[in-house]
């Protein structure tokens, strides 16, 4: 037991600081003040959101089903990350060989692994269904038993869509080992998943226009589809000893019939993934020579696509921004039958003249929303210090890794615009606007990416999930990104309501982009060698 505490210590210690900076005159307080405000304020948002939702529901006296909804969220977010993430947390880990090697049995190592993928989802879903519990406990002052049950589902939760998610990544694993591609096969059944999860979760009946209105169908569709929610709601209103003991029971039963399950077909499947299919058929090779910045950037674009937790995060965001084009295109008249449903003093004629801004928002969120450059620096990981000893100059080898993240994303940007430039009737000028505005967005949004990755890099990650969903640099570039969306798309709706023409609206933000473009620019120049030879 000691020996699987101290292993689980170390794992954790070393895996799971998502906000490890390394910085030596940083003091023991100031790491933990950013990540503490970071998560107070967006817990904050959620309890007021949920006080909202509260203040609604108390007038049906169905205060219960917040809880219900909330808890079944985090449930399904928890499911959708955990399908892309399972395959590299549990599989290709980079201390495989290590822990091998040390006298420790491999339901041990299997355990040591889930348990790390346990608390991090534990971490994640307690920022969104702890505020709910505690805005619950505010406005209805529950006895004491509804603290227990709360504890105990907060525990219980993440357990069934992690498990679900692990065989999930298993069986996208033990496909993909099959084929000599096994980074593509396994990114694209990833995705191939995730595209089935989501499209059961919108087609369901949760999905409706009026929450409020369809609270009790809601809570009861839940309550018997999903055993975990359906239990803690019964546990919140009618408390009972025993049903709280089998609750906690099941899922401890499950624990162990998973592990014990995937302890026999685990490892085979892992060293499978290791091997190295060789097509010994074509035995003439042919030595060729690039220039350096060619061969960089196809070095980057092989990183990129071979990895597919970086493809997942990074190209599932464009490809559902492609998706958002084409049903905008498809159901525009549906959209703006709702745009008029909430605002009465809206027309379908002003909506149509102000269709350039609407395309224009549309590029700046899948612009803002995709950041590549916030984990290429991160991911070079021991590599780092042969990028050191390459005849190029820092900036270079970061303006490289700027330009390949655009060679990726704006192509993708690109597809969708030509949709909606097929679809809708748009003027020359709307048109250049739209295509400055997607190359100039994107590359503002990686600026920021590679220089946060630069000032707060995650070199000694023992897997690329880390890197990607579980770093610092990750987290602010993300948060920024939402920042910059939501001022953009609100001053967006403010100026409309002036009535400046479309194109003056979007060339100064145009403008506005490009200064800030300069600036990144000017401080990379500035701090770049700096901050790239630190790296250690």
């Amino acid at each position: 037991m000691k020996k699987l505490l101290s292993l689980v210590k170390v794992s954790l210690n070393h895996d799971m600081n998502i906000f490890k900076i390394n910085k030596k005159k940083q003091g023991k307080y100031s790491k933990i003040i950013l990540p503490l405000c970071l998560i107070a304020y967006f817990m904050y948002i959620i309890a007021m959101y949920a006080s909202l939702m509260m203040k609604n529901l108390m007038t049906t006296h169905l205060e219960y089903t917040i809880l219900t909804i909330f808890a079944l969220g985090v449930s399904m977010l928890c499911l959708m990350e955990g399908i892309y993430k399972s395959g590299t947390l549990l599989f290709n880990c980079k201390d495989d060989n290590l822990l091998m090697s040390m006298p420790i049995s491999k339901r041990t190592i299997l355990f040591i692994r889930m348990f790390k993928f346990y608390v991090f989802e534990l971490l994640y879903n307690s920022l969104f269904i702890l505020p709910v519990m505690l805005v619950y406990a505010y406005y209805m002052s529950p006895e004491v038993e509804y603290y227990l049950v709360s504890f105990v589902s907060l525990l219980l939760l993440p357990i069934i869509p992690i498990i679900i998610s692990c065989i999930i990544g298993f069986i996208i694993t033990y496909l993909s080992s099959h084929f000599k591609g096994k980074n593509i096969i396994q990114t694209i059944l990833t995705i191939v998943f995730i595209f089935i999860f989501m499209y059961f979760m919108f087609r369901s009946e949760m999905l409706v226009s009026n929450f409020i209105s369809n609270a009790l169908s809601i809570n009861n569709y839940i309550v018997k589809l999903y055993y975990p929610v359906g239990t803690y709601i019964l546990l919140v209103n009618n408390f009972d000893v025993m049903t709280l003991i089998t609750y906690i029971l099941i899922h401890i039963l499950i624990i162990i019939i998973t592990l014990f399950v995937l302890s026999k077909i685990y490892f085979k499947v892992n060293s499978n993934s290791k091997k190295v299919i060789i097509d010994n058929k074509n035995k003439n090779y042919i030595i060729k020579t690039n220039s350096k910045a060619k061969a960089f950037i196809k070095k980057e674009l092989n990183r990129f696509f071979s990895t597919p937790v970086f493809i997942t995060n990074a190209g599932f965001g464009l490809v559902l921004f492609i998706i958002g084009c084409i049903l905008f295109s498809l159901k525009f008249d549906m959209i703006v039958t709702s745009i008029l449903e909430m605002n009465s003093s809206m027309t379908v004629e002003k909506i149509t003249n102000q269709l350039p801004v609407l395309i224009f928002g549309l590029v700046c969120f899948g612009s803002l929303m995709t950041s590549i450059t916030s984990s290429m620096i991160s991911l070079e990981g021991g590599k780092i210090n042969l990028l050191k000893a390459l005849p190029i100059k820092p900036i270079n080898i970061i303006l490289y890794k700027v330009l390949t993240s655009l060679i990726i994303i704006i192509p993708c940007i690109l597809i969708g615009n030509i949709i909606l430039f097929i679809r809708f009737n748009l003027s020359f000028i709307n048109i250049l606007l739209i295509l400055i505005a997607t190359i100039l967005i994107p590359t503002v949004t990686e600026l920021i990416g590679i220089i946060i990755n630069l000032k707060y890099p995650k070199i000694d990650a023992s897997n690329d999930t880390e890197v990607v969903k579980q770093s610092m640099s990750s987290f602010l570039s993300t948060i920024i990104g939402m920042g910059l969306l939501g001022i953009t798309i609100c001053s967006l709706f403010i100026l409309l309501d002036t009535g400046l023409n479309n194109n003056v609206i979007i060339l100064l933000f145009l403008v506005i982009y490009l200064i800030i473009a300069f600036i990144l620019i000017y401080i990379l120049n500035k701090k770049c060698d700096k901050w790239f030879n630190n790296i250690t």
